[in-house]
């Protein structure tokens, strides 16, 4: 039974690790200092919610990363 929770332990450990990586490193390659941040509150479905957990999950990166990303294409979009 010692096994299952080394187990455990050693594939948590490995989470949390790539947790720690994903929000040490910000997808745009812009540091953490560049830009204040703010807390938005945002509505979702569970759907879209899930949906862009996946997302983010698949991209070893985050929501906001993920939306920071969207924001971007879409103001390139508006200026041209």
């Amino acid at each position: 039974m010692a096994n299952m929770f080394e187990k455990y332990a050693a594939d948590r450990e490995a989470e949390q690790k790539k947790i720690e990586k994903t929000v040490a490193t910000p997808a745009t390659g812009m540091s953490a200092d560049d830009e204040k941040r703010t807390t938005l509150s945002l509505s979702l479905t569970v759907s879209d919610k899930k949906a862009l957990k996946m997302m983010a999950a698949e991209r070893e990166t985050t929501i906001a990363a993920i939306i920071h990303e969207w924001v971007a294409e879409h103001m390139q979009e508006v200026d041209e």
